[in-house]
């Protein structure tokens, strides 16, 4: 069917959000990002086109190494130059809420960045779908994902 921008992407969340409290792991949080964002936070950041997926699959490794780690990887075999791995890390170690997202769109570079703003965008209103849905403390924007995207 069709339906409004990200309204489907809420819903799954809240479904992921039922089962999960009805089998009573404890604690947990959701981590989200957006495709469209990573794309431009590459291209804003002097990343070539060609290298994108590439970055994303070694950025999306910060959840088993350390940031000096994959920037390493990032440069050394990713063949991302030092300067553009320094202002990507500036970015993929943030996380947060619609407050993050806010910020982000007064960034001087992402603001410049068509896919930035997009992804922004899009984050907004999962988040406030998340919010209207209940689950919004259990919901994470966090820049460094980059699987399943």
């Amino acid at each position: 069917g069709q339906y409004d921008l990200m309204v489907p992407d809420a819903e799954c969340l809240k479904v992921v959000t039922e089962i999960l409290d009805a089998i009573q792991i404890g604690p947990y949080v959701l981590k989200v990002n957006h495709r469209r964002l990573l794309d431009g936070m590459f291209e804003a950041c002097g990343v070539p086109a060609a290298n994108f997926r590439a970055t994303c699959s070694t950025v999306d490794k910060l959840d088993k190494l350390t940031w000096d780690e994959v920037r390493t990887e990032m440069i050394n075999e990713k063949g991302i130059l030092p300067d553009a791995a320094d202002r990507i890390g500036k970015y993929v170690r943030l996380n947060g809420g619609s407050e993050l997202a806010d910020n982000l769109l007064k960034d001087e570079k992402l603001s410049k960045i068509k896919a930035a703003v997009e992804g922004l965008e899009g984050i907004k209103l999962l988040l406030y779908y998340c919010e209207l849905f209940g689950m919004k403390d259990k919901i994470l924007f966090d820049l460094s994902l980059a699987r399943g995207l």
